[in-house]
């Protein structure tokens, strides 16, 4: 009987171990799909912050590099910045995206930042300060990555005149919120909150000016943060079903009690009457989350390099997802 017991249960254990190999290699296999002909540095550590729980947590950046990287040769810098409704996601969620990116010619820094507060299972019900806080803090760590990215600029092949951000949900909401929030309208949004958490900038920090903005279906809480003084080319992606960023002027998860959100339509709108080069490529049908990673690394470097080239695509397209990925 603990013959045939133990014959069972290592039965059981190669077929778990057999199912086990087969997920990773379906895994690999996905990763896979895109073949990177740069290089990868990751875990990169660029801050140690105080996270919600009162603890210090060190925040780390992967950079991808293109295939000629080497020596002195410097290539503009692109941020890109993962999304999670400011409570989770990591800088490898969107690992395709910065490989395809920097196979375009740019040396790209997927960054990580302090994440965190209590979502209820309806998300309207949720501490509005709880989520300012979260918000604040990604901010705070968005500004220190770019900050220590520059100061590094040699060692890790970045041209300074050339910097670029971009980022998906809570990433397209700090790629906008990192150019348009000064400290004076950060404290009139945020209550006053670095008296207790900070200045969104630590003093000595290297200076930088962004160049080009990628929002994807990301959003700001005013369009009139933008101004004919700081505005920045920017493209937007966006769905017009978006339930979480809305696509027009609604709030944040679409609950009043909630901060106000106005996504790429308005925004759009207000960069246009400035003046500002702008491109938005829209799908009607779609919520949260637009197009292929192909599409947006190829639309979205064509827009980057424009702006080096002062040849810039503009233009608000309405395509449907499909029809993108058909092509």
């Amino acid at each position: 009987m603990r013959k045939i017991l133990i014959r069972i249960i290592a039965v059981l254990f190669s077929a778990s171990l057999f199912l086990s190999c087969n997920n990773k290699k379906r895994q690999i296999h996905v990763e896979e799909d895109y073949i990177f002909k740069g290089t990868a540095q990751h875990n990169i550590q660029f801050a140690e912050n105080m996270n919600k729980f009162g603890e210090k947590q060190k925040l780390y950046f992967d950079l991808y590099l293109p295939r000629d990287a080497q020596g002195s040769k410097k290539y503009p810098l692109a941020v890109f910045i993962h999304g999670g409704g400011f409570r989770v996601g990591e800088k490898k969620d969107d690992k395709s995206f910065c490989e395809m990116f920097a196979d375009k010619g740019f040396t790209v820094a997927s960054i990580n930042y302090r994440t965190g507060w209590e979502k209820e299972r309806d998300p309207c019900k949720s501490d509005t300060n709880e989520i300012k806080v979260a918000v604040y803090r990604a901010l705070q760590d968005t500004h220190e990555a770019l900050g220590f990215l520059v100061a590094n600029a040699a060692k890790y092949c970045v041209d300074t005149n050339w910097i670029f951000i971009s980022g998906s949900s809570a990433g397209g909401i700090l790629s906008l919120a990192t150019v348009y929030y000064s400290q004076d309208s950060a404290n009139a949004f945020f209550k006053r909150i670095a008296d207790t958490l900070g200045p969104l900038q630590k003093s000595g920090m290297a200076h930088y000016t962004i160049k080009g903005i990628a929002a994807m279906w990301g959003g700001l809480n005013s369009p009139f943060l933008i101004t004919k003084n700081n505005v920045v080319p920017t493209i937007f992606f966006h769905g017009e079903k978006d339930n979480v960023v809305p696509y027009g002027v609604n709030h944040f998860y679409t609950c009043n009690d909630l901060f106000p959100s106005y996504g790429a339509k308005p925004l759009y709108d207000r960069m246009v009457s400035l003046g500002e080069p702008a491109a938005a490529y829209i799908d009607p049908d779609s919520g949260h989350g637009v197009y292929t990673v192909k599409f947006r690394a190829q639309v979205t470097s064509d827009f980057f390099l424009g702006i080096i080239k002062r040849q810039i695509p503009t233009g608000f397209h309405v395509q449907k997802m499909n029809s993108i990925a058909a092509k």
